[in-house]
């Protein structure tokens, strides 16, 4: 027996070893109890399935898979959302192959990717569903890698050919399934899964969750993604509950059909990432909440993105009437890398939120404020359960990090994975890392936070950090920030990221425009209100600005923004353009034709300069005050000299600087100048 099942009270599970053992149990002693419906319509149910027809049907996938490979093999699994991809999954726990989950490919869409998963994990078997393999045949067939694999239609498999099915033994290190991460289509990475993650997974989630055979879960997420996967489908399973499904597109299209189910069912736990909670608020009306109760919920988990407090208060506001309190919302914090979970809270405690003093947080420091002004809210994800052990590290030194530093994210535990299929060198980089004291393994989740009294805080990904002038800036804020400044732009559609422009880092923003904005709108005053609220809430300047069209943002499969693809198609001119602005293009415009200045507009662009260059507010620039104030040194002087050149066609001293060192004097003198500029 496992030490963290010792507290469990049901002795089915603590005398299992494997994942697989827990759920064949059940079939043995609750063959009638109804674990899965499925709502395929959002309202209705089109299917049900029983413990024991669960067992009959993994049985007859495990024989029809024992006549095509063998234990070890790799099958991909194309299904859409449904009680059909459930049956399939178990079929291949039972017969020991591994299962890989995938999307399938639309016409010109997704076949790269899934050409890159069959490629890495080498699968030779498919099981699929007969519509998605006629799709395949029609729009793929020359593709050498499909073509050559071994298909398995679904419909195709008798489910009176159970008996035949050969046992196969099963041990606890052995790979369950490649979770496929989001990433690059090129090199995807599947994260090898094993029956031991999944039993220590899915018992850290019922101790954490507070779960048990009362609990009804009613999920929208996609099942081929580890939220909807492991936390949906595999955990009910586990606890001897109940799960109700319905396919993503659904909710995605109607939301309150997911809140209406959650009234039916009085379901008890659910939910997705940040975005889910905006969308519930944003596309459900006053007559539709006064109709909903969903008092019975325990747990709104959230999760896979950073968790807005805006979020959290908009969401329990909205639906006061239908009987939600602060306390059914629940911070998380996980990856496939780590199975699903890492941290998460108490249930019925109210999510805690710090408010940090944003300087320090640039110079990777913890310092909690009350100037709301000058501060950023981060979410707390909760803390660890059972055996799994979080550790704060420098990434650059392997130094545990101080009481209030920042650093990497590192975790140790049954629950982290066994690596990469088929990356060596990554997998030890990543899952097997020690700190300077020796002590190890860890994986090294590439996230940055702290742990603030036993809470773990994220505060943004090691990779997408942006730093200019040697502060740091989280994309996430940065985003937020956009998002916030106009409203023909799309919430949680749009990516902050840097590049590399003349041997320094510079930001760049692509948003998605509203539909309704794609047209009849002026784009150019969009820019401008993005390029003004990101100089004065985070005291940088935007090099480039790209609005794209609605729904043209790459996304992961749960629905995240993927910043790094976002970044490879911007530098590949591989976006959706709407309108665009370059700081350097729009420089050039203006020297072709300068304009004439007046004393007004040269104390603005003095102020605008100021803001762009020196990281001040708005608000904190004062035109009488001295500019040695604003940090304008020689060096400085002389950048905004030659700017001040290119821009309105003469020439500024630096000694100017010394006579007039005001805003007002400097405006004042300017066109002196430039009126004198060709006599």
């Amino acid at each position: 027996m496992y030490d963290f099942l010792k507290d469990y009270n049901d002795p089915l599970v603590r005398q299992s070893a494997t994942y697989l053992e827990v759920i064949v149990r059940r079939t043995i002693e609750t063959p009638e109890h109804v674990v899965y419906r499925f709502l395929e319509d959002g309202i209705n149910e089109s299917e049900i399935l029983t413990y024991g027809a669960l067992a009959n049907q993994a049985k007859a996938v495990g024989y029809a898979l024992q006549q095509k490979g063998k234990k070890g093999d790799r099958v991909l699994l194309l299904f859409p959302a449904g009680l059909s991809y459930v049956a399939a999954l178990f079929g291949c726990f039972y017969s020991g192959l591994i299962a890989v989950p995938a999307y399938a490919p639309r016409k010109n869409r997704g076949v790269k990717r899934l050409l890159s998963i069959v490629a890495d994990a080498d699968a030779k078997i498919c099981l699929v569903t007969r519509q998605i393999f006629d799709d395949i045949e029609r729009n793929f067939h020359n593709e050498p890698l499909l073509r050559n694999m071994k298909w398995i239609i679904y419909e195709e498999i008798k489910p009176e050919e159970a008996p035949r099915f050969t046992p196969t033994e099963i041990y606890p290190e052995d790979i369950a399934l490649l979770q496929y991460t989001s990433g690059s289509t090129g090199h995807p990475k599947g994260v090898m899964i094993t029956q031991l993650n999944l039993l220590y997974n899915s018992e850290y989630i019922r101790q954490s969750f507070g779960l048990g055979k009362h609990t009804i879960g009613m999920h929208w997420l996609p099942v081929f993604h580890d939220m909807g996967l492991i936390g949906g489908i595999l955990q009910v399973a586990y606890i001897g509950a109940i799960n109700i499904g319905m396919p993503p597109g659904v909710f995605l299209k109607n939301p309150v059909s997911w809140l209406q189910a959650i009234t039916k069912y009085r379901a008890t736990t659910g939910g997705g990432p940040n975005f889910t909670y905006d969308f519930c608020v944003q596309k459900t009306t006053e007559e539709e909440v006064a109709k909903l109760d969903l008092s019975s919920m325990t747990v709104f988990y959230c999760g896979a993105e950073p968790i807005r407090q805006s979020t959290y208060q908009s969401f329990t506001t909205h639906f006061a009437k239908s009987n939600v309190s602060p306390k059914q919302l629940y911070s998380c914090y996980g990856m496939a890398e780590t199975t699903l979970i890492v941290t998460g809270g108490y249930p019925d405690e109210e999510p805690v939120f710090l408010n940090l003093d944003t300087e320090a947080l640039s110079n990777n420091k913890v310092i909690v404020t009350e100037n709301h002004k000058k501060s950023v809210t981060i979410a707390g994800c909760g803390h660890t359960w059972m055996e799994t052990v979080v550790k704060i590290v420098n990434p650059d030194t392997f130094v545990p990090s101080a009481l209030n530093e920042i650093g990497e994210v590192w975790v140790k535990g049954p629950t982290v994975a066994k690596g990469y299929w088929n990356k060596a060198e990554e997998t030890h980089r990543t899952f097997h890392a020690v700190t300077n004291e020796g002590e190890g393994p860890f994986l090294r989740t590439g996230d940055l936070g702290f742990i603030h009294e036993s809470e773990l805080y994220i505060t943004g990904r090691l990779k997408d950090l942006i730093i200019i002038r040697g502060a740091n800036h989280y994309p996430s804020d940065i985003e937020f920030t956009v998002q916030k400044a106009h409203s023909a732009l799309r919430e949680n559609s749009g990516a902050a990221f840097p590049i590399t422009h003349k041997n320094q880092e510079v930001l760049v923003i692509v948003q998605e425009l509203e539909r309704t904005a794609l047209r009849n709108t002026d784009h150019e005053a969009v820019i401008a209100a993005i390029r003004t609220a990101i100089a004065e809430e985070h005291e940088i300047e935007a090099h480039a600005v790209v609005l794209i069209k609605t729904g043209s943002v790459p996304l992961t499969s749960s629905g995240k923004i993927q910043r790094r693809q976002t970044r490879y198609e911007y530098l590949n001119n591989e976006l959706q353009v709407v309108s665009y602005w370059e700081k350097e293009t729009a420089m050039q415009a203006e020297m072709v034709e300068k304009e004439i200045p007046t004393e007004e507009i040269l104390k603005e662009w003095l102020i605008s300069w100021i803001i762009r260059n020196q990281q001040f507010r708005r608000q904190d620039v004062d035109p009488d005050k001295n500019i040695i104030h604003y940090g304008i040194d020689s060096l400085a002087a002389v950048t905004l000299e030659s700017e001040i050149s290119d821009r309105f066609g003469f020439q500024w001293h630096v000694s100017s600087f010394m006579l007039n060192p005001t805003i007002n004097g400097l405006a004042k003198e300017g066109m002196i100048l430039f009126e004198e500029r060709d006599r």
